[in-house]
């Protein structure tokens, strides 16, 4: 009898036992897409790089972006991005439920829902300022060869480098930039870009060259979590046959093409002759909006010209437009209608320009806040705040610009980032970016103070070697 009720009380307990976890993970797993719309909003998880997903002047751009957000849309559920390097940890926060999908992480476990898109190609690449093109895969003995975490490409890799001695490193804390930064410091021999971002690069980086090519073309693609339920991977299905149906996918791509010659470091010969021919024509408004809003109209002119090249039709992969390069959200915000109209953009540029100097913090020596603003007109006043915050932290006092560049340029380093208000930020950019402003602006005060900065004659001006 006694026996009999225990196995009477073991049976029942072990009744709620099951019950308590069915209860538990029904949910988690039966439905998906209805656990999604329930949360009000869909977690998506990439990784941080030039054609995935970064921020410029406040807005959040990138190929990998912009199809989550067709997605958001598309599903009319509101969006958030979840940036990781590691993609064994993304992977378990994946079928952990913690992120939705996966969106361009190099995923190829066969477990795994997929969605391919976008095919690349893998590239091994070096400094050529540092090291010789190999002529064998043999010679890759002994380097120095460090790559991001993608299972895809460490598939290619190893097909590459089989029955070879070959070593590699991979780097799992680690983002594209930092190993793009490392290879030009001479820190690392080689690593892999595909080629999407070997376009992207090469823009400021032409030492970059290539060693060989890793394999054949491979699509990028979203995964889903481990028994993805069938809801979730029939909304990803639908909208990826909606985009190709619509011609979206095509006009997305286009939209984030990486031959963009926005930021393309020209040489001073180029900028004489365009002082020659094309900035008359804009004179006046860089003087007069340069007036209004109190700047050197020298400064004002070389922003535009780093931004375009004093192109009033000059239009970005990232959406920005004309000569001043305004945002669609900043020309809004400065009462712009046209941003392809010199006028108009010359006077959001000036606007805007003088919105940044405002803000700069008056620790800041007067002299140096130009630059400050300079830089944040080009990344977003929230990413140099993040710097000062990064230098109060080392114990640094900030006053002037130069002391503030080491700090930018950790703006890309996910040691650093991960830490900031406002994150990621391809701060080597705005490093590039003020410098080669400086020198616009070096050649435009050594032409004014002869007396002859709009003539014919200064074809023919010889600009000292130090400018």
């Amino acid at each position: 009898m006694i026996n009999f009720l225990l196995r009477i009380i073991y049976i029942t307990i072990l009744i709620f036992v099951v019950i308590g976890i069915t209860k538990y993970y029904t949910p988690f797993y039966e439905n998906d897409y209805k656990r999604i719309v329930e949360n009000g909003e869909i977690i998506i998880g990439t990784r941080t790089g030039p054609t995935t997903y970064y921020e410029i002047k406040n807005q959040k751009m990138g190929f990998s972006y912009d199809l989550m957000q067709e997605l958001s849309n598309y599903l009319n559920i509101k969006l958030k991005v979840i940036t990781v390097n590691n993609a064994s940890f993304a992977t378990e926060q994946l079928n952990e439920r913690k992120i939705d999908i996966l969106a361009d992480m190099g995923i190829i476990n066969d477990a795994h829902l997929i969605y391919s898109h976008n095919k690349v190609e893998f590239n091994l690449v070096f400094n050529k300022n540092y090291h010789k093109k190999p002529n064998t895969i043999s010679e890759l003995k002994g380097n120095n060869i460090t790559i991001i975490d993608s299972p895809k490409l460490i598939k290619s890799i190893n097909n590459f480098i089989s029955h070879s001695e070959v070593k590699y490193n991979v780097a799992n804390d680690r983002n594209i930039d930092e190993l793009v930064q490392s290879l030009i410091k001479g820190e690392i021999q080689y690593t892999i870009l595909t080629s999407d971002e070997l376009s992207f690069y090469r823009k400021y980086f032409s030492e970059i060259d290539i060693a060989y090519k890793i394999g054949s073309e491979v699509a990028n693609n979203w995964a889903l979590p481990n028994n993805s339920t069938n809801d979730l991977g029939e909304k990803i299905s639908y909208f990826f046959t909606d985009l190709l149906k619509k011609n979206k996918l095509k006009y997305i791509k286009q939209n984030n093409q990486i031959n963009d010659a926005k930021y393309n470091f020209v040489g001073t010969k180029n900028f004489i002759n365009d002082l020659a021919n094309i900035f008359p024509l804009y004179e006046f408004y860089f003087k007069n909006y340069s007036k209004k809003f109190n700047h050197d109209w020298k400064l004002l002119a070389s922003i535009g010209y780093q931004e375009s090249r004093w192109k009033k039709d000059a239009v970005s992969y990232t959406g920005v437009k004309g000569i001043m390069m305004l945002t669609k959200n900043t020309s809004l915000d400065m009462k712009i209608n046209d941003r392809t109209n010199p006028k108009e953009s010359i006077y959001g540029g000036a606007k805007y320009l003088r919105i940044m100097l405002d803000k700069i913090p008056d620790q800041i020596n007067q002299k140096e806040k130009i630059w400050y603003a300079i830089a944040a007109y080009n990344i977003g006043y929230g990413h140099i705040l993040d710097a000062i915050e990064m230098a109060k932290s080392d114990g640094k006092i900030i006053s002037d610009y130069q002391s503030l560049e080491p700090y930018l340029l950790k703006l890309s380093r996910s040691k650093y980032y991960k830490k900031t208000k406002y994150g990621y930020a391809r701060g080597w950019e705005t490093v590039k970016y003020v410098q080669n402003i400086r020198q616009y602006y070096d050649i435009l005060v050594f032409l004014d103070s002869q007396d002859n900065i709009i003539n014919n004659e200064k074809k023919d001006n010889k600009i000292p070697s130090t400018l």
